[in-house]
């Protein structure tokens, strides 16, 4: 099953390791550092600056400006791929 993590983008729900809140990682320095290596690591790095989550899967990094708890939720109840959306490869 996938599960739609924001924008256009969705990914396999058996690839995500870890949904990271932005917010909560910007209150400490030592996550700071973690950030700035996430920004280097997406494909587009704009992608930071409205990031509200990042999706951590096995295939990389998906930064998102849909909120942890709300990818959470998609995850407990994960759709099939909708016409518009495209997998993260």
């Amino acid at each position: 099953m996938f599960v739609h993590v924001g924008g256009d983008v969705v990914v396999d729900v058996r690839e995500v390791v870890a949904i990271l809140d932005v917010r909560q990682l910007d209150r400490a320095p030592d996550a700071r550092a973690l950030l700035k290596r996430v920004a280097e690591r997406l494909e587009d790095p704009a992608e930071m600056h409205a990031a509200r989550a990042i999706v951590v899967t096995t295939r990389g990094l998906v930064a998102t400006p849909t909120a942890p708890a709300t990818v959470a939720r998609r995850m407990a109840h994960p759709g099939k791929l909708g016409e518009g959306a495209k997998a993260r490869k």
